[in-house]
């Protein structure tokens, strides 16, 4: 049931109640003023960074298409302990405060997001999604109380300027197309080493489980959880934890995730998760992730890449292939019987001077589709409208796209990119009667201006166009236009 609009004093007042436990049950670590701020977690809850091409390999994270990436900070594990760095994507304003100011507010971060989004799709049942909207969001990070206790908070807003009754289904408003307008993060901190425990409404980057925010809000979790903190000096990261509830990014509510798997409230669980990410030596990572609900699903995550790091004179290659496993358990409340099945993908990546190649291909499993309703899906064929997830349906894909950064930014076209990706799909299936599924193909285009530097600092403009061509509908094709501006401000305190 929505449990935020109609229980807002409630969610204030567990997170309160969460976050001093969390105060009361921990050690208290010997972690610096300069050291907690350093290596905070902004990244994976103010930040906003993309690159749209699909497959390329972050030092963020080497786990999702990049074209994904809308929140976390690309640069985050190249965080020394002097100096919080400048962000590339954000216009930064640096704030001053007598060195007498307590370290809750002169450490403290802050950052606005104003964003535009029209988006625009003819679906193959003959129905048409259309809205646009404009909002953004104000976000704060303060700094620590005794160098151990911060909290952080977040306000979404999204309002419609055109949005018809009978043309919902975009996710820039809510289903009835009305406006979206909700406190997504309220939480309690509390870092302990290299590590913070966390209580409350919260973003988690996880790849199961994450922002996608690739609408005008993203989602938010409401749980406890305890994740390590960027340290370049460490091969390894974690993070695990419980989470009651989440608020879709078309939502205003916070709902049980066990609601946002079925689709309704047949019963009220949360979702225990972990997830540790372990870089044995220079160049090759791996992932592993798992989380698990209550009579409903189990689902687990694993994943090796291998970046060969080659000098930027020669082509660089990267190899990667990743798998997602997922079970019904208990009394099987998802579907209603016992499933079990899988998705595997793989992809080889070459970059060049500015040219991205990428190659991938998926396979499902027989007897189910994965079910994905907690963020974006760590699969390389998971493209801008389908995912290529259907029961036993292969996929395979390829794309070419290219940075007019590398030779033309003294023309002036630092920030732009373009690409094009395709894929197609075969042999999908109903898993209840075993009949076929006809063959689908997805082909995505898209434009970036994102300028790193100059006076359009932290300004985005993006357009992306897809089609996906399905014979068993009313139409044969799903055309999909998206149309998105916006600028980042980060308030923050000065380098070094």
């Amino acid at each position: 049931m929505p449990r935020l609009q109609g229980g807002c004093v409630r969610k204030v007042t567990q997170s309160i109640i969460i976050a001093a436990w969390i105060g009361a049950s921990g050690w208290l670590g010997a972690v610096t003023r300069a050291e907690a701020q350093v290596k905070s977690t902004v990244a994976a809850a103010l930040a906003a960074d993309s690159n749209p091409i699909p497959g390329t390999v972050t030092s963020y994270s080497q786990l999702l298409p990049v074209d994904r990436q809308e929140i976390a900070d690309e640069e985050r594990l190249t965080w020394s302990l002097k100096k919080f760095p400048s962000q590339k994507y954000m216009n930064e304003i640096y704030w001053q405060f007598p060195s007498d100011t307590p370290a809750f507010f002169r450490d403290s971060l802050a950052q606005f997001v104003s964003r535009s989004y029209y988006l625009t799709r003819d679906n193959f049942d003959g129905s048409k999604s259309q809205a646009w909207a404009a909002g953004g969001w104000l976000a704060f990070r303060s700094g620590l109380l005794w160098d151990t206790f911060g909290v952080q908070a977040a306000y979404y807003i999204s309002q419609p300027l055109f949005a018809p009754d009978d043309e919902s289904g975009t996710k820039l408003l809510n289903p009835q197309q009305d406006p979206l307008s909700m406190l997504g993060q309220l939480y309690g901190r509390m870092q302990i080493g290299d590590q913070e425990l966390r209580g409350g409404m919260q973003l988690l980057d996880t790849p199961l489980i994450n922002p996608q925010d690739n609408r005008m809000v993203p989602n938010t979790f409401d749980g406890t959880t305890v994740v390590t903190l960027p340290d370049k000096d460490r091969n390894y990261d974690y993070a695990f934890g419980y989470l009651w509830d989440v608020k879709q990014r078309d939502s205003n509510d916070f709902i049980s995730m066990s609601a946002a798997l079925a689709g309704s409230d047949i019963a009220d669980r949360g979702a225990t998760f972990g997830m540790v990410k372990y870089r044995p030596f220079s160049g090759f990572s791996t992932v592993f992730m798992d989380y698990f609900i209550l009579d409903f699903v189990n689902t687990g995550f694993a994943q090796a890449e291998y970046d060969f790091q080659q000098p930027k004179n020669v082509p660089n290659w990267i190899v990667g292939a990743n798998i997602i496993e997922q079970a019904s358990i208990g009394s099987d409340l998802l579907t209603g019987s016992f499933f079990s099945t899988y998705q595997a993908s793989a992809k080889v990546q070459m970059t060049y001077e500015g040219w991205t190649l990428f190659v991938a291909g998926s396979s499902t499993g027989d007897q189910s589709k994965i079910f994905s309703p907690f963020g974006t899906k760590p699969n390389y064929t998971d493209m801008q409208q389908v995912s290529f997830d259907n029961a036993n349906e292969k996929a395979v894909g390829g794309s070419v796209a290219y940075d007019f950064s590398y030779a033309f930014s003294k023309y002036g076209f630092s920030g732009l990119s373009v690409g094009v990706w395709a894929t197609h799909g075969w042999d999908a299936i109903d898993p209840i009667t075993a009949v076929g599924i006809p063959d689908r193909d997805e082909l995505d285009l898209w434009i970036q201006y994102r300028p790193t530097e100059g006076w359009l600092k932290g300004f985005r403009l993006k357009t992306q166009y897809s089609d996906v061509w399905q014979d068993d509908g009313v139409r044969n094709d799903q055309p999909e236009l998206r149309f998105l501006i916006d600028y980042t401000v980060l308030f923050r305190p000065p380098l070094g």
